[in-house]
């Protein structure tokens, strides 16, 4: 069998509405990094006409993503049929809802290995060719991927040509519920209680996050850090160049420049795939705590998050009187 070079790849592992796109898109500015955005949404996205590469491109037309697709899975017809057939592998092997029920038999293959003709082998050999393609195309030494579901983080520790670190961040619940909530409102005005889909956020909270946490220690601590989105916005050059070095290519943030604030973080277009809107922003960046939920969260949803969260808030330092 041919032998493969090894390729860096720091997963970054949270529940969504967490900070996952803003945390990938800040270290795939360090010199080194390419930042792909969620890369398991790239296999639809094909299938989509017009998507854009976060560089603002479509996403065929993106420099990078064009080479990489076309020497890796091919062009036309020929890429479009690839990309359905990686859909149906990933979501035969991976799951698209509630994933965290599948780690635990995600990590026994680990032990065990991948029986090299199975549905998981074949959509692992596939991934592991774009990640090694995208870092040829770019000379990146490490791909940033942001997809953030725990299924897929197991994955990669069964790949053994790829040498992957773990990155996940926590998020108080109740400030994950209430921008949840806002999401689903589309900006319009929340009035009273949401309860039934506060609870429902709550509790994927914490199901994510033990999933995250059950993959974390799989992987052990040299190869894995836990980061709270709240110590994340208030320093955050000094949470980016830690990741940096776990994940094995030490690098600095560039300087944003003379009279800048010392928190700001300047943005150039990346390469995403998927993700919420954040990953077009660019330019000068200054991170500060979203901290809406305080006054916004309806009393009752806040009691049913705090009782269901309660014990992990605690292992994460969030206060329920806060």
């Amino acid at each position: 069998m041919a032998s493969h070079p090894h390729v860096r790849v720091l997963y970054v592992l949270g529940v969504y509405h967490s900070g996952t796109t803003i945390l990938g898109n800040m270290l795939g500015q360090l010199d080194g990094f390419l930042h792909v955005g969620e890369l398991r949404a790239l296999w639809p996205k094909l299938t989509l006409p017009g998507y854009r590469c976060g560089c603002g491109e479509g996403l065929l037309d993106c420099p990078v993503w064009n080479k990489v697709l076309s020497a890796e899975l091919g062009e036309g017809d020929v890429l479009a049929e690839r990309a359905r057939e990686l859909w149906h592998l990933q979501r035969q092997v991976l799951g698209d809802h509630h994933t965290w029920r599948l780690v635990p038999a995600l990590l026994r293959r680990r032990r065990e290995g991948l029986r090299p003709d199975s549905p998981a082998a074949r959509y692992a050999r596939a991934l592991a060719g774009v990640y090694r393609r995208a870092a040829e195309v770019t000379g990146a030494q490490v791909i940033v991927d942001s997809s953030k579901e725990p299924t897929d983080a197991a994955l990669l520790l069964t790949m053994p040509d790829v040498d992957v670190s773990i990155a996940q961040i926590v998020r108080d619940p109740r400030g994950l519920v209430y921008s949840v909530l806002r999401f689903q409102a589309r900006g319009e005005r929340i009035d009273g209680s949401r309860w039934r889909q506060s609870a429902y956020a709550a509790l994927s909270w914490s199901a994510g996050n033990l999933a995250g946490a059950t993959v974390r220690r799989a992987a052990g601590p040299g190869r894995s850090a836990l980061l709270r989105y709240e110590d994340f916005v208030a320093r955050p050059r000094e949470t980016i160049e830690s990741l940096a070095g776990l994940a094995g290519w030490p690098a600095r943030l560039p300087d944003p420049g003379p009279g800048a604030d010392p928190g700001t973080v300047v943005l150039r277009p990346t390469h995403t795939v998927g993700g919420n809107n954040n990953r077009f922003r660019t330019g000068p960046v200054r991170l500060s705590e979203d901290v809406q939920w305080r006054s916004g969260l309806h009393r009752i949803d806040r009691a049913a998050v705090t009782a269901l969260c309660l014990p992990l808030m605690a292992r994460y330092g969030y206060r329920p009187a806060r």
